[in-house]
């Protein structure tokens, strides 16, 4: 927008014209310098980043899944275990004798 203003025949008439993208420009630049941005990385390296995080969260989603597996596993032990020691004892005949409760 700037360059096309210095290479326009009259750069005052085009600045008039373009006046509300010139104003525009300068509330979001405004807006990004409070954010504190005051660079604006390039594309490519955006695209990168978010690479890595799509990359990071296949992984992550991996992960998940792999533990929740894992979870379900330890649940079941735990229900075993808390069902055996609900269950009534059983004694272990010494003599022969049938087993009583």
């Amino acid at each position: 927008m700037i360059e096309d203003c210095k290479s326009a025949k009259n750069p005052k008439v085009y600045r008039t014209k373009h006046q509300a993208e010139y104003q525009l420009h300068a509330s979001l630049k405004k807006e990004l310098e409070d954010l504190g941005i005051t660079k604006i990385p390039r594309s490519k390296k955006i695209q990168k980043q978010i690479e890595n995080l799509e990359s990071e969260q296949t992984s992550t989603v991996r992960e998940k899944q792999e533990l929740q597996k894992k979870l379900k596993t330890l649940e079941i032990i735990q229900q075993n275990f808390t069902a055996l020691l609900n269950a009534p004892e059983i004694q272990i005949p010494v003599s022969g004798k049938e087993p009583t409760l």
